[in-house]
């Protein structure tokens, strides 16, 4: 759930960059030193959480970027404080070659560095121990220079509109996404009391969960003034340029956690529920409904567009663990290079930058965890157990930590609790993924009977996808979990797993139509 925060900060950051343009700056020869420096204030939810700072110097025969970024939001009593510092190389002309980021979202930083060379980008992500990806880079992609110095080049006379193939590992790793920028005409917007005559621009990025959209208002010379990101169900996300003194302000961060919550309309007695029938509605055009999984506890069904109907079904645990297998063994949960109908399971053993299953401290965790269980429905019960044991300060103030820290912190919500669960069952050859989406809870601070944003795992055993909440203590888990979203968290940039959950905040309805006790 935590991982909404970081992923908002990455959006802010990646339209303060594809809106950005200072002044009079020649895109063919750029001043030596710094030509660039930026301050801007980041609003939400009525209130200041944070801010920004960009630069841009030249440096011989190359181009370096950098950004840092700043966000603070209410959580409950427990403030959630996330940061993010990137930065890019890139040639005169716009063509890419190093890049890194350092995202603080927990209480262990974690690094991401990445190089382009001969058609290729290599990521190694650090955290105790380094893990290296490499992929395909397309021809001709950008990132920050390669965007700032292509609104130079076209400048800004209304109507102008282009596409640029761009590279952001933050939303998409293996892969360039387009970004389509379009110049408007002149508009009046407000600015600190102040009403000033700026241009529009916008750009639209298509992510594979569909397009965001990036509207700037900048002064005559296209230095922006004002940025704007739209999230269905959350509000803007603006950002006004400042002097360094205004961003650096202290600031009291609007609480968004306990806001955020769905009313359920009646209590729901989570031992007992069996099934239940949901109608979940959109609040707003652009909350997109269709998108929702069909897994092993949920059938989502009779879509109309604006709502749909959602039979959630608990899983026959004790008939999945009594009745006859086909060889219960540890070998039939693990289905890698076997012949038949079975599948592919090699990204749900595998380590990722979440979970990095070749960490000595999380092996040494897993065989602990085990006990010598080898069985696997015995052993995915043992697993959930001792993560919800293990995971003694159950905070709100941790972003989003990958296993090898939670492994070391023993703290987190029901972000760890997913994760850390999901690299030992890896480890001990269960296949895993994530979920996220909603999940019932009879009361939170104030409010009662609601339904708040979560995280949980799943192990694939005997051919199918068996649901395990270790934050919810729950091993037969109840019909009271919506998923939005399943992951493996292979190649995930943060849009990926994030950008269901926050597209949906605030922006949908519940109504339980029945429940089978």
């Amino acid at each position: 759930m935590a991982r909404m925060y970081a992923l908002l900060l990455v959006l802010a950051s990646a339209f303060a960059v594809v809106s950005a343009a200072a002044g009079p700056i020649d895109p063919h020869n750029p001043p030596m030193g710094r030509f660039a420096d930026d301050w801007m204030e980041i609003h939400m939810l009525g209130g200041k959480v944070g801010y920004g700072h960009s630069t841009m110097s030249r440096d011989g025969d190359k181009i370096r970027t950098a950004m840092t970024m700043r966000m603070r939001i209410g959580r409950g009593a427990q403030p959630v404080e996330i940061s993010v510092t990137s930065g890019t190389t890139e040639t005169l002309s716009g063509k890419p070659i190093s890049f890194y980021s350092e995202t603080s979202a927990s209480l262990i930083k974690t690094t991401t560095k990445g190089t382009i060379k001969d058609g290729k980008v290599t990521l190694v992500f650090s955290q105790f121990g380094d893990i290296e990806t490499t992929y395909d880079f397309e021809p001709g992609s950008v990132m920050t220079w390669g965007q700032f110095r292509e609104g130079l080049l076209r400048g800004f006379e209304e109507g102008t509109t282009y596409t640029q193939r761009v590279y952001s590992p933050d939303l998409r790793p293996d892969a360039s996404i387009d970004a389509v920028t379009t110049v408007a005409g002149m508009e009046t917007i407000e600015v600190a009391g102040r009403r000033l005559e700026a241009r529009k621009v916008t750009v639209t990025m298509k992510t594979r969960i569909g397009p965001m959209t990036l509207v700037s208002y900048v002064d005559r010379e296209g230095s922006p003034i004002k940025s704007v990101m739209p999230i269905a169900g959350i509000g803007d996300i603006v950002m006004y340029r400042c002097d360094e003194e205004k961003a650096l302000r202290e600031f009291v961060p609007p609480e968004f956690f306990v806001s955020s919550v769905i009313r359920a309309g009646r209590s729901i007695d989570t031992r007992r529920a069996q099934r239940i029938k949901y109608r979940i509605t959109a609040l707003s055009q652009d909350v997109v409904l269709d998108d929702l999984p069909t897994t092993g506890m949920q059938t989502p069904v009779s879509p109309d567009g604006r709502s749909v109907e959602l039979v959630v079904r608990r899983q026959p645990y004790r008939a999945l663990t009594d009745g006859p297998r086909d060889g219960a063994t540890p070998a039939r949960s693990d289905p890698v290079g076997t012949a038949g109908s079975k599948p592919d399971m090699s990204e749900y053993l595998s380590s990722n930058l979440m979970m990095n299953i070749e960490d000595a401290e999380l092996i040494k965790l897993a065989a602990r965890a085990a006990g010598g269980e080898s069985e696997p429905f015995a052993l995915a019960d043992r697993l959930r157990r001792f993560v919800t044991d293990y995971i003694t300060n159950k905070t709100l103030d941790i972003g989003f930590a990958t296993a090898g820290e939670v492994c070391r912190t023993r703290e987190g919500d029901c972000s760890e609790h997913g994760v850390l669960l999901a690299a030992l069952g890896r480890i001990h050859k269960l296949p895993s993924r994530v979920v996220v989406g909603l999940a019932y809870v009879p009361r939170l601070g104030e409010a009662r009977d609601v339904f708040g944003y979560h995280m949980w795992t799943q192990f694939f055993i005997d051919g199918r996808w068996i649901d395990y909440d270790a934050a919810l203590r729950e091993t037969d888990c109840s019909p009271t979990h919506i998923a939005f979203a399943v992951s493996s968290l292979k190649d995930a940039g943060l849009a990926d797993l994030s950008l269901p959950l926050i597209y949906k905040i605030g922006g949908i309805a519940i109504e339980i139509l029945d429940i089978e006790e």
